[in-house]
């Protein structure tokens, strides 16, 4: 889903919304009588087949979810990303480092303990000596 061209809606609402601002957070009794009158007008004379129309506001409205769920959509499938890449580096980790066998290992595939201790010597060496003074 791709953001929609700017209109001219677009501008007149942004200059709406500065003006609207000004006027809810003012202090001045006329301005918010005015806003009174402007509300009770509306109720008053909103025609019953406008539902389908939409205006400026509810376009705003509408944009603003649809980036809210863009948002936790993206949100989603970072988190989702995130998770299998650790996995994937934690098996890969995990994969690097050589598994040395175990005694019991051998021991399970038919070799005696002495066969198992004669093939360590042989791979580490004659165990360690004792030191003699010179």
């Amino acid at each position: 889903m791709s953001s929609r061209e700017k209109t001219q809606a677009d501008f007149d609402l942004e200059r709406f919304i500065d003006m609207f601002d000004e006027a809810l957070t003012s202090k001045d009794e006329r301005v918010i009588n005015a806003l009174r009158s402007l509300m009770m007008m509306v109720i008053l004379t909103k025609p019953e087949g406008r539902k389908d129309a939409i205006g400026p506001l509810r376009q705003l409205f509408d944009d603003l979810h649809n980036i809210n769920r863009r948002m936790h959509s993206m949100e989603d499938t970072v988190r989702q990303l995130e998770y299998h890449h650790r996995r994937e580096f934690e098996d890969q980790k995990r994969n690097d480092i050589p598994q040395w066998p175990t005694a019991k290992d051998y021991y399970n595939n038919g070799m005696s303990e002495q066969k198992y201790r004669s093939m360590l010597n042989s791979i580490n060496g004659p165990g360690p000596t004792k030191f003699t003074k010179p």
